[in-house]
C-alpha cells in the first residue's frame, strides 16, 4: 500500500520531476487514448496473481510510456514495473493510453514487431484472442449494466452521436458495423445490476471493473473434456466447477448452437457427448443463470478438432502349394474405423469396425496384383489407403515321362511319372497335335504308339488353376 501511494503522489505531480529513471522527456501531447492497451492491461491481469513474462501472449520491448487519465505520464522500464502500474490503478487514476510506436515481442518468437498505432495495436489484441471491449459489452449489455440515457458515443466514423433511448442505441450499434469497438464520450451512466442504480463511469478502466462486479457475482462455470474417438471425432465433454449443485442447470452450446440443459436439476449427467462433424476448430460453451446472476454467465473453450488419418496396415501370406492367400489387416483403431479391400482397384469387401473380423481371403491369379484397403473418416475426409504388390508365380507341376521302345519295332511305350501325377489331368500329344487325355485318379499314365519312320516330338502338357497358361514336357524320338 505505501509502495502504490509513492507511485500515484509522484504522479499526481509528475509535471514537477525530472527523474529520467522514471518519467519521460517527452511531451505528453505524444500520448493517444488507447482503448486496446485498457484492454490489454486488463487482460494481463488475472485478479489473483500475473503470469510470469514469458507465459503472457506477447511481451512489450522496453521501455514504454503509458498516458493516466489526469495526463500524467510514466515510463515503464519492464515487466515489474508494468505489473505494479496495473496494480496500482484505481477508479480515479487509471492508465487510459500510450505513446506510438511500441515494440513487442511474441510468445515463442524473439522477433519484434513494431506496433505504430492503435489499429496495430488492436490487431494484437486479436492474435492473442483477449476479449475486447465489444466482446465483454455484447456479453453483459442489458444483463449486468444498462444505459442511463442520454450517453453519447463516437461512431466508427469519428462523429458524436448521443442515444436517447434502447431503441436509437440498437439501429446506432447495428449501423456500424461488426468491427465496430463501442468509444464512450466520457462520463458515461450506467444502471449497474442486481438493484441497478446509476454509476458514472470516467475511463474504460471503469467500464472493465463493472464488468469484474458483475463476474464476481456470477458463479464460475468450467468443463475439462477428452476425445473418445479420434477418427470419428467423438469427444466428451464433462462439467467441473464449484457449487455445481447451486447452480442446478446450465445449457451447452457448439458455435452458439443450443444443444442441451444439463445439471442437477435436470437429472442430468454433466455430460455432453459429441461427434463432430469434420476437423476445424469449434466453440463449445456451458451458460447458466442464478438468482444473483440474473444476467447470466457462460464459460466457452476452443476446440482445436484435428485432422487425423489412420496409419493403415496388412500383412499376408500364401498358402503354399497354392495361389490362395490371406491378407490380415492391422492398426491402431481399426475397432473404429470401416475400411474396404481392393483388388486391383475393385472393390471387393468392407470390414473393420466392432465387428469386422479384419481378414480377406482371395485365388489370385498369376501375374502382379495391387491389393490396398482404403478408409474416409470424419477425420480424415480426404480418405486414406494402404497398398501392397504382390507377384504371383504359376505353380505348375514337374511334367516328366520316360520313352520304351518294343524291339526293333516302330512301336512306343510312354510312361508318365511326376509329383501329384493322381489330382492332375494332362494330354499325350505327338508333333501337337492331342491323342489322349491322361492323368487324375484310375489313371494308367501310359501312352503307346506306332510311328511310320520320321521324325517326331511327344509331349505332354497341362493346364491347372495354379498354373493357367499350362506347361509341358518333350522328348524327340527319330524312327528309322
Amino acid at each position: 500500500m505505501y509502495t502504490r501511494f509513492l507511485i500515484i503522489l509522484a504522479l499526481l505531480f509528475s509535471s514537477c520531476v525530472t527523474d529520467d529513471s522514471f518519467f519521460p522527456d517527452e511531451n505528453t501531447d505524444d500520448i493517444i487514448s488507447s482503448v486496446s492497451v485498457v484492454t490489454i492491461l486488463n487482460n494481463f491481469d488475472s485478479n489473483t496473481t500475473f503470469l510470469p513474462e514469458i507465459e503472457q501472449c506477447f511481451k512489450f520491448v522496453y521501455p514504454i510510456t503509458l498516458g493516466y487519465n489526469n495526463d500524467a505520464t510514466i515510463r515503464i522500464d519492464d515487466y515489474q514495473g508494468l505489473v505494479d502500474v496495473i496494480s496500482s490503478q484505481e477508479t480515479n487514476f487509471n492508465v487510459t493510453g500510450l505513446q506510438f510506436p511500441v515494440r513487442v515481442i511474441f510468445k515463442g518468437s524473439d522477433d519484434e514487431v513494431v506496433i505504430p498505432n492503435e489499429i496495430a495495436l488492436f490487431n494484437v489484441l486479436r492474435e492473442c484472442e483477449f476479449d475486447t471491449v465489444r466482446d465483454q459489452f455484447d456479453r453483459f449489455f442489458n444483463g449486468c449494466f444498462k444505459f442511463d440515457y442520454p450517453v453519447t458515443l463516437l461512431s466508427a466514423s469519428g462523429n458524436e452521436e448521443e442515444i436517447n433511448s434502447d431503441e436509437e442505441f440498437q439501429i446506432f450499434y447495428q449501423g456500424q458495423g461488426a468491427d465496430y469497438q463501442p468509444e464512450f464520450k466520457f462520463p458515461v451512466n450506467v444502471l449497474v445490476s442486481p438493484n441497478f442504480e446509476s454509476t458514472s463511469i470516467n475511463t474504460y478502466f471503469g467500464f472493465f471493473r463493472i464488468i469484474e462486479s458483475c463476474i464476481q457475482r456470477c458463479p464460475q462455470l468450467g468443463f475439462t473434456f477428452d476425445v473418445t474417438d479420434s477418427f470419428n471425432l467423438g469427444y466428451r465433454f464433462e462439467a467441473d466447477f464449484p457449487n455445481l449443485n447451486v447452480v442446478g442447470s446450465y445449457s451447452w452450446y457448439v458455435n452458439g448452437e443450443f444443444i442441451e440443459i444439463d445439471g442437477p436439476n435436470n437429472q442430468g449427467d454433466n455430460i455432453l457427448l459429441r461427434d463432430f462433424d469434420a476437423p476445424g476448430v469449434y466453440e463449445v460453451c456451458m451458460k447458466a443463470e442464478t438468482d444473483n446472476c440474473p444476467e447470466g454467465i457462460e464459460f466457452c473453450k476452443r476446440i482445436e478438432v484435428a485432422a487425423l488419418c489412420p496409419e493403415l496396415f496388412f500383412e499376408f501370406e500364401q498358402e503354399q502349394g497354392t495361389l490362395e492367400y490371406t491378407f490380415v489387416s492391422n492398426f491402431t483403431g481399426i475397432s473404429d474405423v470401416t475400411y474396404q479391400w481392393f483388388v486391383d482397384e475393385q472393390a471387393v469387401e468392407e470390414d473393420g469396425g466392432a465387428n469386422g473380423d479384419n481378414m480377406f481371403f482371395s485365388n489370385l491369379t498369376p501375374g502382379v496384383h495391387t491389393v490396398c484397403i482404403k478408409t474416409t473418416t470424419p477425420s480424415c475426409p480426404n480418405g486414406v489407403e494402404f497398398c501392397r504388390e504382390i507377384t504371383v508365380v504359376p505353380i505348375c507341376p514337374n511334367l516328366f515321362f520316360t520313352v520304351e521302345q518294343e524291339g526293333n519295332t516302330p512301336s512306343y511305350n510312354f510312361t508318365a511319372q511326376f509329383d501329384g501325377i493322381q489330382d492332375t489331368t494332362y494330354e499325350w500329344r505327338v508333333n501337337g497335335d492331342v491323342i489322349e487325355q491322361d492323368g487324375g485318379p484310375g489313371a494308367d499314365n501310359t501312352f503307346s504308339f506306332q510311328f511310320s519312320p520320321g521324325t517326331y516330338e511327344i509331349c505332354i502338357s497341362a493346364e491347372t488353376p495354379t498354373c493357367p497358361d499350362g506347361t509341358q514336357f518333350c522328348e524327340e524320338i527319330i524312327v528309322q
